[in-house]
């Protein structure tokens, strides 16, 4: 490696690739700063949107529970008579369109009033029932409809014997579609591949753009979504159903988790493009200056090695050959035309001494 180092041709070929790499290096920062900022973008533009989305669930969560806070707070509730809080019910659900239900239940779990006029049944069973007979706040539970197969939001609250007693008389429950939140989430697109999905508190898919979950059938388990298990409104980049994506996600709602997710490939389109076209640049670089630092190595080196091999014959007394590079114009040049005539002026110096030595 040192004896390569020695000559001339590496010395010149190493430092052409030097002078090159210099300013390649900073070009491949630049690359990496740009990456930096690509990542930024990207991780703006998705909580942006992100927040629209958790807008929208939480205004939607805050109508609800507002609406049903508004009626146990009433005394035709407080008396738990049901001629006094059918005609409230119904009015409370035609106020609006995604609601399907409003029903007060006893402490028992029996229904007292119902919004649909519809047979009086025991609810004991359900779990935002529990919830609150547990000592909670609100009790919630996401289910499918029975009488339409639809994803509904059930949550309940207690209803107090007066606005400063803390004693319980019954339970006011709102079940709500969530038709309007799927339709928001799925207009919640992404190019070609970005898309929006909701789960409720239990990690089940509730909402998706994703047209190959059928929420009418079934709530999926997405307990084991990586996405899940991100912390929110943290950008990352993971290996999901063999493609790379990219995933942001929030809490919203009544404990739910809303998360947005697009391929790598679309979300860092642009910054893909210019680095695979800036590393190409480097390449061919790179390439082209080896190309030409070998070409000007040896064009330099090459003809001053047979300058010395000549030089070397001269000391020698052999003053036949012919000297490359007369006729160059640079410092080879100069170097060729003094060799040729220190050869004239030995010659001459030989042909003198030979001429007294004959005398």
């Amino acid at each position: 490696m040192l004896s390569f180092l020695n000559n001339i041709f590496s010395k010149i070929l190493l430092s052409c690739f030097l002078i090159a790499v210099v300013p390649l290096t900073g070009f491949i920062y630049q690359i990496q700063l740009n990456e930096s900022d690509q990542r930024q973008n990207v991780k703006q533009n998705l909580l942006q949107a992100l927040d629209v989305a958790g807008g929208k669930v939480d205004n939607w969560a805050d109508i609800n529970l507002r609406n049903t806070r508004f009626l146990s707070n009433l005394e035709a509730f407080r008396s738990m008579k049901a001629e006094a809080q059918v005609p409230l019910l119904i009015a409370a659900k035609e106020s609006l369109d995604w609601i399907s239900l409003i029903f007060v239940k006893n402490l028992n779990g029996d229904a007292v009033a119902r919004s649909d006029g519809k047979l009086l049944q025991n609810y004991s069973d359900r779990e935002y029932f529990k919830q609150v007979m547990s000592g909670q706040k609100m009790g919630q539970q996401v289910l499918i409809g029975k009488l339409a197969p639809v994803p509904l939001h059930c949550f309940a609250i207690p209803i107090n014997k007066s606005k400063v007693g803390e004693k319980r008389v019954g339970i006011i429950t709102q079940c709500s579609t969530l038709l309007s939140i799927s339709d928001y989430i799925k207009s919640s697109s992404f190019g070609q591949s970005g898309y929006t999905f909701l789960v409720d508190n239990k990690k089940r898919l509730i909402a998706t753009g994703d047209n190959k979950f059928k929420l009418a059938q079934n709530l999926q388990d997405f307990s084991s979504h990586p996405a899940l298990k991100l912390k929110d409104n943290d950008l990352q980049i993971l290996s999901f159903e063999g493609k790379d994506r990219v995933f942001v996600k929030k809490t919203v709602g009544p404990d739910w988790t809303l998360v947005i997710q697009q391929d790598y490939t679309e979300a860092y389109a642009n910054f893909s493009s210019s680095k695979s076209n800036g590393l190409l640049l480097i390449v061919f670089t790179i390439l082209i200056t080896l190309i030409l630092s070998f070409i000007v190595s040896k064009n330099i080196s090459s003809p001053i090695k047979k300058l010395t091999m000549i030089a070397d014959s001269l000391s020698k007394g052999r003053l036949t050959g012919e000297v490359p590079g007369k006729f160059r114009k640079d410092e080879v040049g100069e170097l060729s035309r003094a060799i040729v005539r220190m050869a004239k002026t030995i010659e001459v110096a030989i042909r003198r001494l030979r001429e007294r030595n004959e005398e």
